[in-house]
């Protein structure tokens, strides 16, 4: 065998490892849809569009960090054989929480359905009633990369819900 064909046979078998490695670690460590801290080699993006409209906000108590008010924020994400997905969250937040969340997503493959299928049904019962701020998540209904397409339209409310 070539010394040229050891090199490339070298490199491939550690590439190999490496990614049974990582992916090994990715859905052992990440599984749990209350995790609090979001793995971030998860978080795949491409662009977060800027699009955030209020309505109905009205001022709280100055002790509140956020505008009480719905909130809708865009953003894309990269899915497996390069395609983009985006999500167009919406949540209305209350004393500073979050009283009510829901998605309209945007897909080119069957893969994605599925998985946001799963992230939309979990959506509600993972975020409603927890704070605005100060949480996380690495997959939601089991979906790493829709959740990290919401973390992206999530800190862009954030950041416009703030009082």
């Amino acid at each position: 065998m070539r010394s040229r064909d050891k090199i490339f046979l070298a490199i491939g078998s550690v590439a190999i490892l490496a990614a049974t490695g990582f992916g090994g670690y990715a859905l052992f460590t990440g599984s749990d849809a209350n995790s609090q801290s979001a793995s971030p080699t998860t978080v795949v993006t491409q662009s977060v569009s800027p699009a955030v409209t209020t309505t109905n906000a009205a001022t709280t108590a100055s002790s509140s960090v956020y505008t009480d008010g719905t909130y809708t924020a865009i953003a894309n994400y990269s899915v497996s054989h390069g395609n983009v997905n985006s999500i167009n969250l919406t949540l209305t937040v209350s004393a500073d929480k979050i009283t009510s969340a829901s998605s309209t997503n945007k897909f080119s493959d069957g893969e994605s359905a599925a998985y946001i299928d799963s992230f939309k049904s979990s959506l509600s019962s993972s975020v409603v009633g927890k704070p605005l701020g100060g949480f996380s998540y690495s997959r939601i209904g089991g979906a790493s990369l829709t959740t990290s397409g919401f973390l992206q339209a999530l800190k862009s409310i954030q950041n416009n819900a703030k009082a």
